[in-house]
């Protein structure tokens, strides 16, 4: 089909030069290009099993994580057991005081306390006398035998506690290293992943660009620009080719040039008329060689076509557009609708009020590197600010 173009070309331009030299020695031919897409196939390829091993590496990271989570949260339940242990030993103790009180007004003998005398010598007979003497030891050994138990439960518990201690402590050591493992292990695999999608895009966009020259007659041993060149002398029908550029709305102002601004470098020329969703038209003939849907909504730019001026040697796009009315491969003319004019901030993250964003490009151009002045290839741009009535054309 003689409108049918090239459809899907976004990275392979950086790959090679778009513009229209003297000699083709230095550009790459379409095998060599070819060459270098299952170069990045192969490190796409790569990367996936990369990102496969460091995934689970990161699984095991976290299943050890969460044991030693586990682990902590035992030690801390024993840590608390181990205290009410002591509280409850400690208790016991306060409530056994009176007792030992009184024991240790026996013990007092050792003193020479008259307490233990008046106790042995008010026995009635000899046997209260020998039993009266029998208590008091018994009393005495009873007491220093329950100091001691006391005292080595304390011991043991506080020996105990301090142990759980220290293990805690490794474990919430280990946790951080662990969670500083996860960490850079997650990063790692997000880096992969952005690496992975790049290769694999640049993959499918530069086997897309080849296969649709090859379609339409490239040869492999054929550079884009020759290419390039061969399409301009057999452009679809309905194209004419005058020479002349128009502006992309029927009326309106230039609200931001190409150039420094006060907060940034504006890579293109806006217009407005201020009309939300008037319709946007080429500024030359041509054909519609890429079109970027938003992925989301609020997406950067909106409704992007790329349009490839056949015979003029440069590409225009069109930003910040609520929906297209064309299609990749269609031949276009200053009065096709490409789309309609949008631009609100509530639509488009990149936009904070209604018009279209031109840029323009030296050769066949499919995304948005290498923008270059508009002024070089669109006669005729008026001032910033000033009102233009007409695109120099009859649109209807």
């Amino acid at each position: 089909m003689k409108f049918r173009f090239i459809s899907l070309f976004m990275i392979v331009l950086v790959l090679f030069s778009m513009f229209l030299p003297t000699s083709y020695a230095k550009e790459k031919t379409l095998g060599q290009l070819r060459a270098e897409a299952k170069a990045n196939r192969d490190a796409y390829n790569k990367a996936k099993n990369e990102k496969a091993l460091t995934e689970a590496e990161r699984s095991k990271a976290q299943a050890d994580k969460k044991q030693v989570e586990s682990e902590i949260a035992s030690i801390n339940g024993q840590i608390e057991d181990t205290e009410k242990q002591i509280e409850e030993i400690q208790k016991d103790i306060d409530k056994k005081d009176e007792q030992m009180k009184e024991i240790m007004a026996f013990v007092q003998v050792t003193n020479g306390d008259s307490n233990y005398l008046e106790y042995i010598f008010g026995a009635t007979d000899f046997t209260d006398f020998i039993y009266r003497i029998s208590v008091a030891e018994q009393l005495g050994n009873y007491n220093e035998e329950l100091i001691e138990e006391y005292n080595k439960d304390v011991e043991k518990l506080d020996s105990k506690k301090s142990e759980l201690n220290t293990k805690q402590q490794e474990l919430s050591a280990k946790q951080q290293e662990l969670a500083v493992l996860e960490a850079r292990l997650s990063e790692e695999i997000e880096t992969l992943q952005e690496g992975m999608l790049s290769k694999d895009e640049e993959y499918k966009t530069t086997i897309s660009l080849i296969n649709n020259l090859v379609n339409h007659g490239c040869s492999e041993n054929q550079t884009l620009t020759q290419c390039q060149n061969e399409k301009d002398k057999n452009r679809p029908n309905g194209i004419v080719v005058t020479g002349r550029t128009y502006m992309p709305i029927t009326r309106g102002r230039v609200t931001s040039d190409y150039g420094q601004r006060s907060s940034d470098f504006h890579t293109g020329v806006d217009f407005s008329n201020s009309e939300h969703g008037d319709a946007v038209y080429p500024v030359a003939a041509g054909e519609v060689i890429n079109i970027t849907y938003p992925k989301y909504s609020g997406a950067c730019g909106n409704h992007i076509v790329y349009v490839y001026h056949t015979g003029l040697g440069f590409t225009t796009s069109y930003w910040h557009m609520t929906g297209v009315n064309v299609r990749v491969g269609q031949g276009v003319n200053p009065d096709t609708k490409l789309g309609s004019m949008g631009g609100l901030a509530s639509e488009d993250s990149c936009s904070a009020g209604t018009h279209v964003h031109v840029n323009a490009f030296r050769g066949i151009h499919y995304n948005n590197s290498g923008r270059e002045n508009p002024h070089k290839y669109i006669t005729n741009i008026p001032g910033k600010g000033v009102r233009f009535t007409s695109y120099y054309g009859n649109r209807s």
